[in-house]
């Protein structure tokens, strides 16, 4: 099990950019994307153009990819301007 995300994580814009979590984890936002976190929620948007309702799956991915392994999706996760939103944050 990944350590959660710390709440000062700032954007991760590049895949040259990265945050450190407790147990010095190294969580990297794939290229193309940025990852904010949101308290224990993640936000995934794309560099170039920003996501549409229909772009869920490779949000996904990136979310997965950023997380090293798996992101904690639910129900709740959803789609807000551009960004997909995955509150549970990494698993």
């Amino acid at each position: 099990m990944n350590a959660a995300l710390p709440l000062g994580v700032v954007t991760l814009a590049l895949s040259g950019c990265v945050a450190m979590a407790p147990g010095n984890t190294v969580y990297t936002a794939p290229e193309g994307y940025a990852v904010t976190a949101e308290g224990s929620a993640l936000r995934v948007t794309r560099t170039a153009q920003a996501f549409g309702y229909a772009d869920g799956a490779e949000a996904r991915r990136a979310a997965d990819a950023f997380c090293r392994g798996k992101v904690k999706s639910s129900p709740e996760d959803n789609f807000q301007a551009g960004a997909w939103v995955y509150p549970g944050g990494c698993a």
